[in-house]
């Protein structure tokens, strides 16, 4: 069974996947199946969130190299000096702090896949080192005279333009054309809009398991919310809202068997926008047979105070008192409502 080396630990295979059905999500995983069972390096480029190292793990576990580890590391964590001993290794005494000798990530990934996550941050210097070892093999341990030969499959990626890089000279041309073999693009989540509900369909079933819920589910009002929004964090930004509202409808429910409503996700954690920024009643047109009471209350609630704030000519203070509720909190319930202050 392959092992995957994970930041700094070996875990088991990985059963994580590729969901999705749209023609983006089929082309992706054909490109998968394409490149895994040859030789060839792979860069796979995308978006911030959209499942780069998912994808890694996927051509890594249907290669030939599969029974062998993966091994990753994030060029972007880590200053030069240590990305290098994490690369290459260092003897003892090899510089202040190196106590014991220490084996390269290339030499723990000997005979396997060595996974570069943000490769277009990595320096000149060591893009250099690492050029090298494509063309030859070879790596040499901080402070070591003699050389080494691995057998190492790369896959490289990044959210960065490398032909921008390129031109801007932060990034090498020769190294760029040795890893981008076989490119992989992987699609943002806005481009496959309709493997939006299956994707949230995967996560719940993950956190209904880890919040030990009999049932977790979504009204049909949040589905339409979910496949309305644009997903600028593509897959993490939805699993990470996904987990919020659940968390918080776990807390209103105070039960096992829990329903999400659009009003329980949030869509930036700085800002702690409501999904529910779309006017309602434009987003339920389809969906007005099949209602939940709190969501036909919310939706009454939405197109009475924006009724009333259209009499009172926007004024919120004779809105308030015309619906007599306190103002500051007529504001809190507009914008959780998605009713915008004009």
């Amino acid at each position: 069974m392959s092992n995957i080396v994970n930041k700094n630990y070996i875990v088991k295979h990985s059963k994580r996947e590729i969901i999705g059905f749209s023609a983006a999500a089929k082309k992706l995983k054909q490109d998968i199946e394409i490149v895994s069972n040859s030789e060839l390096n792979v860069l796979i480029q995308g978006e911030t969130g959209v499942g780069k190292e998912l994808v890694a793990e996927a051509i890594h576990q249907k290669s030939n190299r599969f029974l062998s580890n993966m091994v990753y590391l994030n060029c972007a964590a880590l200053p030069e000096n240590i990305a290098e001993s994490e690369l290459f290794g260092h003897i003892k005494g090899a510089f202040t702090g190196a106590i014991n000798n220490r084996i390269g990530k290339f030499e723990l990934a000997n005979k396997g896949t060595l996974f570069l996550d943000e490769i277009g941050d990595l320096s000149l210097r060591l893009q250099a080192k690492l050029l090298r070892v494509l063309q030859y093999g070879d790596i040499q341990r901080i402070g070591a005279d003699t050389v080494s030969h691995v057998d190492v499959r790369i896959i490289a990626a990044t959210n960065v333009d490398l032909i921008k890089a390129i031109d801007n000279h932060t990034f090498r041309e020769d190294l760029y054309h040795r890893l981008n073999i076989y490119p992989i693009i992987v699609p943002t989540l806005r481009e496959r809009m309709t493997d939006i509900l299956p994707i949230a369909e995967y996560i719940l079933e993950k956190i209904k398991h880890e919040l030990v819920l009999y049932k977790l589910y979504l009204t049909p009002h949040c589905i339409h919310l979910l496949e309305s929004y644009s997903w600028p964090g593509n897959i993490r930004e939805l699993e990470n809202s996904l987990y919020r509202a659940a968390l918080v409808a776990k807390f209103e429910q105070c039960n096992k068997d829990i329903c999400i409503h659009a009003n329980n996700i949030l869509v930036n954690n700085e800002t702690d926008q409501p999904l529910t920024n779309v006017p309602i009643e434009e987003n339920i047109k389809d969906n007005k047979t099949h209602l939940s009471l709190r969501e036909a209350t919310e939706i009454f609630q939405y197109q009475y105070i924006k009724k009333t704030l259209a009499q009172q000519k926007g004024n919120w203070s004779k809105s308030a008192s015309v619906l007599q509720v306190d103002c500051s909190n007529l504001h809190r319930l507009a914008n959780r409502l998605g009713l915008k202050d004009k």
